[in-house]
C-alpha cells in the first residue's frame, strides 16, 4: 500500500471494484454481520444483501446494505425495525429508513 498521498489516492482509486469486492468479503467474515444472500433491492436488481442487528439508536433495528454481487458497488441501504417500534404508531417488521443508488462514480478529490 502507497504512503504517498497522491500514490494512495490512485491506489484506491483504480481497479476500485477489485478493492470493494475485497471490503465485502472482510464484512462477511466479521462477528455480528450475517451475509443474508440474494436479494431484489428496490428498483428491481438482485444484489448480495449483509445485515447487523443493533441498538445504536436506541430501537432494535437491522441495518441491511445491498451490494451488486460482480463489482462490490454499493446499490442500497435500508434500517428496519425488528421487535419492537417503541412508542412510535408503526407494524413491526417497519422500514424506517432506506437508500438506493442509482449512479456511483468517482470525482475529484477536494482541493
Amino acid at each position: 500500500m502507497p504512503t504517498d498521498v497522491a500514490e494512495l489516492r490512485g491506489w484506491l482509486t483504480a481497479g476500485a471494484s477489485v478493492h470493494e469486492a475485497a471490503v465485502l468479503r472482510l464484512l462477511a467474515d466479521l462477528p455480528g454481520i450475517t451475509v443474508t444472500g440474494i436479494v431484489t433491492d428496490r428498483t428491481g436488481r438482485a444484489g448480495e444483501a449483509f445485515s447487523i442487528t443493533s441498538r445504536a439508536h436506541g430501537l432494535p433495528a437491522q441495518y441491511t446494505v445491498i451490494v451488486d454481487p460482480r463489482s462490490g458497488a454499493l446499490w442500497g441501504y435500508e434500517e428496519v425495525l425488528t421487535t419492537t417500534a417503541g412508542k412510535l404508531n408503526v407494524t413491526i417488521p417497519a422500514v424506517i429508513s432506506y437508500r438506493s443508488y442509482l449512479v456511483a462514480e468517482y470525482a475529484p478529490m477536494p482541493r
